[in-house]
């Protein structure tokens, strides 16, 4: 199915994030625009400090758009929104935090800490948030016991499979993950991954799937954008983008994925990216389909070298 017949979910279009003021300004991101098929799971991936959660989080309105926009089903819901719109979106758009840990409170037992959004959207009674929960906690392959319970009481994954339910509960439509997995032991996070996998398939969920590890995002993800220091530098389908990777940071972090075979480990030639190797100060970079469905940043030399690469592949 190409991506012209898919139904556009979620865009970000010109996106700025800045943190402080005069001196102590910080641009955080800059200038990023992208569009997220219902149904899809777009990848963000970039080193940390990138810029990759300030995204997720000024999606969620938690951190404030400096300039742009984010459009959510084609409306506006970054600035200043109606309160009917906010509790749409409290709803319909929620987020998987990093640390399943630190994500938790620990002095609330897991009934309240998964119910704690139905506050904010309507009023329950009893028996039906005690429904939900217990509804959530099986979704995510928890006992409905377990609510009576606090965060400490469970493993790593049992924690994220927590938070999760959280997010659940609301029943929304797209789901922002935060790099979900890279706290958790490696033998857990396949489990984690299967089940966001799940869901998605009963629920029809769309995800922005947050992580640095592009060796996880090939078998999870649609399309993957490639961030650096606030820039996205290449968009493109999970596949293309492996087999055919332009931009040198994009090359460099897939040179940096482990290889199974120790022989092939060996063989390999790690690439280190020099920003120096841009010549930006006479030709600026601008942001082009270099072919369908794949995109990149460069300025008019390197283009050239792109278009190139493309009609040698």
């Amino acid at each position: 199915m190409t991506a012209e017949k898919k139904e556009v979910l979620l865009s970000v279009r010109d996106l700025q994030v800045v943190f402080g003021e005069r001196k102590n300004r910080f641009v955080a991101v800059n200038g990023v625009s992208f569009d997220i098929y219902r149904g899809e799971t777009f990848g963000l991936v970039g080193e940390s400090g990138s810029g990759k959660t300030t995204i997720g989080r000024a999606i969620i309105r938690v951190n404030p758009v400096t300039k742009g926009e984010v459009l959510y089903k084609g409306e506006r819901i970054s600035g200043k929104i109606s309160g009917e719109l906010d509790k749409k979106i409290t709803r319909e758009i929620q987020m998987i935090f990093q640390d399943p840990m630190a994500s938790l409170n620990e002095r609330a037992k897991v009934d309240y800490i998964i119910s704690e959004g139905l506050y904010n959207i309507g009023h329950f009674s009893q028996e039906e948030r005690k429904r939900r929960v217990e509804q959530a906690l099986l979704d995510v392959g928890l006992l409905p016991e377990f609510a009576s319970r606090f965060p400490h009481e469970f493993s790593g994954g049992q924690r994220q499979r927590i938070g999760i339910a959280r997010s659940l509960i609301m029943e929304p439509e797209f789901i922002i993950a935060d790099e979900p997995i890279s706290a958790l032991d490696v033998s857990i996070r396949a489990q984690v991954l299967n089940l966001l996998a799940e869901l998605q398939r009963k629920r029809g969920l769309t995800y922005l799937f947050i992580a640095h590890d592009l060796s996880v995002m090939r078998f999870i993800t649609d399309r993957i954008a490639v961030i650096h220091k606030g820039v996205i530098v290449e968009l493109a389908e999970t596949e293309l983008l492996f087999r055919h990777p332009l931009h040198p940071y994009t090359q460099a972090l897939l040179s940096a994925i482990p290889q199974p075979d120790p022989i092939s480990e060996r063989k390999k030639v790690l690439k280190v990216y020099d920003p120096s190797c841009h010549h930006y100060e006479e030709d600026p970079p601008f942001w082009e389909e270099v072919e369908p469905g794949h995109f990149v940043l460069g300025n008019h030399q390197e283009m050239e070298g792109y278009r190139a690469a493309v009609a040698q592949d």
